[in-house]
């Protein structure tokens, strides 16, 4: 029987094993390989995508501009004057005839849900604005 010694020489690996590099040179390849065709396709479709028109040359900037400004407790003033919500739709269709082409700011406390800026949207449209800003403001100025 041999008997076999713990006296192993000690010996430094100088060499480096390079199959969990290679994994990783596999999965990195096959990663991009899916997902360069999804690069492609999203930038032919940002190419598909035209800018807007650009606004026909006989259509003026609004002439004039007032504020509508809508507080976080939801009461709302047309460049100062206060207005019931209710009210509301019936002045911007008068404002609407008697000053075609008018731009409104609508100004919303920033406390407020988009719902609200939407619905106020909606009511400019249905009397018939169309040149509108939206800003939003903390505190009633």
């Amino acid at each position: 029987m041999n008997r076999h010694s713990n006296r192993h020489q000690l010996r430094l690996i100088t060499e480096i094993s390079i199959t969990p590099l290679m994994d990783l040179v596999l999965v990195l390849l096959f990663v991009f390989l899916l997902a360069a065709p999804l690069l492609k396709a999203d930038k032919a479709m940002l190419d598909a995508v035209a800018p807007p028109p650009p606004a026909p040359a006989g259509t003026p900037p609004p002439g004039e501009m007032m504020t509508l400004l809508v507080n976080s407790d939801q009461s709302v003033t047309l460049n100062g004057a206060m207005l019931a919500r209710a009210d509301l739709p019936v002045s911007l269709k008068q404002l609407a005839q008697s000053k075609p082409g008018i731009g409104i700011e609508v100004r919303m406390h920033r406390d407020l849900p988009v719902q609200q800026l939407v619905e106020t949207m909606q009511l400019l449209e249905a009397a018939g604005i169309q040149k509108t800003a939206v800003t939003t403001h903390a505190d009633a100025p």
